[in-house]
Protein backbone atom coordinates (compact mmCIF):
# COMPACT_ATOMS: atom_id res chain seq x y z
CA UNK A 1 0.00 0.00 0.00
CA UNK A 2 1.34 3.43 -0.90
CA UNK A 3 0.14 6.41 1.12
CA UNK A 4 0.52 9.96 -0.11
CA UNK A 5 0.32 13.03 2.04
CA UNK A 6 -1.36 16.03 0.52
CA UNK A 7 0.49 19.24 1.16
CA UNK A 8 -0.85 22.74 0.75
CA UNK A 9 0.82 24.66 -2.08
CA UNK A 10 3.42 27.11 -0.89
CA UNK A 11 4.90 30.17 -2.50
CA UNK A 12 8.65 30.49 -2.44
CA UNK A 13 11.31 32.59 -4.09
CA UNK A 14 13.79 29.72 -3.76
CA UNK A 15 14.46 27.66 -6.90
CA UNK A 16 14.30 24.48 -4.78
CA UNK A 17 12.20 23.54 -1.79
CA UNK A 18 13.70 21.30 0.87
CA UNK A 19 11.67 19.83 3.68
CA UNK A 20 13.25 19.69 7.12
CA UNK A 21 13.54 15.91 6.71
CA UNK A 22 15.38 16.27 3.40
CA UNK A 23 17.77 18.87 4.83
CA UNK A 24 18.47 16.66 7.83
CA UNK A 25 19.14 13.66 5.56
CA UNK A 26 21.63 15.68 3.50
CA UNK A 27 23.35 16.78 6.70
CA UNK A 28 23.52 13.12 7.82
CA UNK A 29 25.01 12.00 4.49
CA UNK A 30 27.66 14.73 4.63
CA UNK A 31 28.56 13.72 8.19
CA UNK A 32 28.96 10.12 6.98
CA UNK A 33 31.43 11.34 4.36
CA UNK A 34 33.57 12.85 7.14
CA UNK A 35 34.15 16.16 5.35
CA UNK A 36 32.36 19.18 6.83
CA UNK A 37 33.31 21.26 3.76
CA UNK A 38 30.99 19.28 1.47
CA UNK A 39 27.88 20.87 0.05
CA UNK A 40 25.02 19.34 -1.91
CA UNK A 41 25.19 20.15 -5.61
CA UNK A 42 21.94 19.62 -7.53
CA UNK A 43 22.14 19.57 -11.32
CA UNK A 44 20.04 19.16 -14.44
CA UNK A 45 21.43 17.31 -17.46
CA UNK A 46 20.36 17.93 -21.04
CA UNK A 47 17.07 16.88 -22.53
CA UNK A 48 16.66 14.39 -25.31
CA UNK A 49 13.82 11.95 -25.76
CA UNK A 50 13.51 11.30 -22.04
CA UNK A 51 13.44 14.95 -21.04
CA UNK A 52 15.68 16.46 -18.41
CA UNK A 53 17.57 14.32 -15.95
CA UNK A 54 18.15 15.53 -12.42
CA UNK A 55 20.91 14.46 -10.10
CA UNK A 56 22.99 15.42 -7.12
CA UNK A 57 26.49 15.05 -5.80
CA UNK A 58 28.60 16.49 -3.02
CA UNK A 59 31.20 19.17 -3.73
CA UNK A 60 33.62 21.24 -1.65
CA UNK A 61 33.67 24.11 -4.12
CA UNK A 62 31.10 26.88 -4.45
CA UNK A 63 31.30 28.44 -7.91
CA UNK A 64 30.67 32.12 -8.51
CA UNK A 65 27.50 31.42 -10.50
CA UNK A 66 26.03 28.86 -8.04
CA UNK A 67 22.72 29.54 -6.34
CA UNK A 68 23.24 28.87 -2.64
CA UNK A 69 20.43 27.77 -0.32
CA UNK A 70 20.90 27.10 3.37
CA UNK A 71 18.45 25.05 5.39
CA UNK A 72 19.17 23.61 8.83
CA UNK A 73 22.89 24.29 8.48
Amino acid sequence: MNAMTEMAPTESQDPLLFTDNAANKVKELIEEEGNAELKLRVFVSGGGCSGFQYGFTFDEITNEDDTVLNKNG
